[in-house]
């Protein structure tokens, strides 16, 4: 089975609708609500209320729509093409301010994901009938998704509220500390690492060890321990990259063997009420290709595009052109290779367009329900966050470089070996691969933070301020 549901209507009527730190919405309890006694008496159960702790991934406040819109905007990444919205132009010229819709759902769904991985975690003493290896590596799915919430949320605001219970706070909860969050987030992916199993004996779709090592490398280098990531990432294995660059994707290239975590999406299951996901399962489709391709609201910035060598076949493989002049490599055609983008089809303007996460390869044209998975972490970026480990820990020069050649030794693009000297040197290197081979996937803003002092945050959104008085 391709896909598992995110929607058990049982677990939904007992978390409810937690929303943000507001105390109010996410720490009180509901009356509609099915009473604990008779819940989680089983591993069905248990099961549900898991699940539905990934919902807030898929919707439009994650990688439904705005996870990609905010990062690939605010990094540089796209400038506005076609009718973008005002929000969202706001991301580009990074002035997103405190009723920008996309901030204020960005922050809603990654405390709402929160806030129902709180309600397993505190319900623990509840679980009946269940083994306690099934309760373990229940524990750690939740835990490695109440981290990636945090991760995206501390990443994008700095200080920020840290819930990590069910208790009510009068006024609502405080900012904690960065250093607060970070710790919290390395704690719970410690615990994942611990008790998730391994990619070959877990359910296709759901949170892994090598997951949760991969994630807890990116965090450390987040947060500016390299020793430490260097540490979490030895431990990410079992995994390689794609022949093919273009598999990573495409809906027929999902869970292959560079895939460490997706978030995923279903064509077939239909678009519900998209444009209002509230992590009921109503909707498990993506805007991604729509947006990008499909109205070309956005197109990839010349900086971006300029990033790329002569002859990087990567380029071909993320950006659709109305010719085959740009960079020698451009893919030009679509729907099979029974098309040809010319002079006014490609957008308002004749640039480039992203094929990147699109699905023009194979259709004549996008829709708003788009199948195709979100890669949130792969191999590819295990490998560079291992270059960027070693060299940034004091490691060896070699070993480093060795990581950076082996993503540019991948068949389909099979780049000549980067040498380079010096420290400084080699994090230029990462940089720049990182930028080609991670190019619309929502890294480049984290990269800025760490290699340029990037420091630009969103402001803590309207949506939490109305709610927290403590704030």
């Amino acid at each position: 089975m391709k896909k598992f549901k995110t929607f058990f209507a049982g677990i939904i009527a007992i978390t409810g609708i937690l929303i943000s730190c507001n105390e109010s919405d996410i720490e009180l309890s509901n009356p509609n609500q099915l009473p604990l006694e008779t819940f989680f008496k089983s591993s069905v159960e248990l099961e549900s209320a898991v699940t539905a702790g990934y919902a807030y991934l898929q919707d439009v406040g994650n990688y439904g729509r705005y996870q990609f819109y905010i990062n690939d905007n605010i990094a540089g990444e796209n400038y506005a093409a076609g009718n973008l919205e005002a929000d969202k132009v706001q991301m580009i010229n990074l002035q997103v301010d405190e009723a920008n819709n996309g901030n204020n759902q960005y922050w809603q769904h990654n405390y709402q994901g929160i806030g129902r991985c709180n309600f397993v975690i505190e319900n623990e003493v509840n679980f009946k009938n269940i083994s306690a290896s099934e309760i373990s590596a229940r524990l750690g799915e939740v835990r490695f998704l109440r981290a990636l919430y945090y991760f995206n949320l501390v990443t994008k605001y700095g200080e920020i509220p840290l819930v990590l219970d069910l208790k009510t706070v009068p006024g609502g909860r405080p900012k904690s500390s960065i250093s607060k969050i970070y710790e919290a987030i390395v704690t719970d992916l410690e615990f994942a690492t611990t008790n998730l199993p391994t990619k070959e004996n877990q359910e296709v779709g759901r949170a892994t060890s090598g997951a949760a090592w991969a994630l807890l490398g990116k965090v450390q280098l987040q947060n500016n321990n390299a020793a430490a990531a260097k540490t979490a990432l030895a431990n990410v294995t079992g995994y390689g990259l794609a022949d093919n660059y273009r598999d990573n994707f495409t809906v027929e290239g999902e869970h292959n063997n560079e895939s460490v975590f997706e978030v995923h999406y279903d064509e077939s299951s239909g678009d519900g009420d998209s444009w209002n996901q509230d992590g009921r399962g109503n909707s498990e489709t993506s805007f991604r290709a729509q947006e990008y391709s499909g109205w070309y609201n956005v197109k990839p910035s010349q900086a971006l595009l300029d990033e790329f060598e002569n002859g990087d076949s990567r380029y071909a493989d993320s950006f659709y052109s109305i010719d085959a002049s740009d960079n020698g490599t451009m893919t030009n055609t679509y729907n099979n290779g029974e098309l040809t983008f010319i002079s006014g089809g490609i957008g308002p303007d004749d640039n480039p367009a992203w094929r990147k996460y699109q699905n023009l390869d194979n259709r004549e044209s996008e829709t708003i329900n788009s199948g195709i998975n979100a890669r949130v972490i792969r191999y590819a970026d295990v490998l560079l966050m291992k270059a960027e480990a070693e060299i940034r820990s004091g490691g060896s020069e070699s070993i480093a470089l060795g990581y950076i050649n082996e993503v540019r030794a991948r068949p389909s693009v099979s780049l000549p070996p980067v040498v380079a000297v010096g420290t400084s040197a080699i994090l230029d290197a990462i940089k720049h691969e990182r930028w080609v081979e991670l190019a619309g996937e929502q890294s480049r803003y984290l990269d800025l933070q760490r290699f340029d002092n990037f420091s630009y945050l969103m402001p803590i959104p309207n949506i939490e301020l109305q709610g927290n008085t403590n704030l």
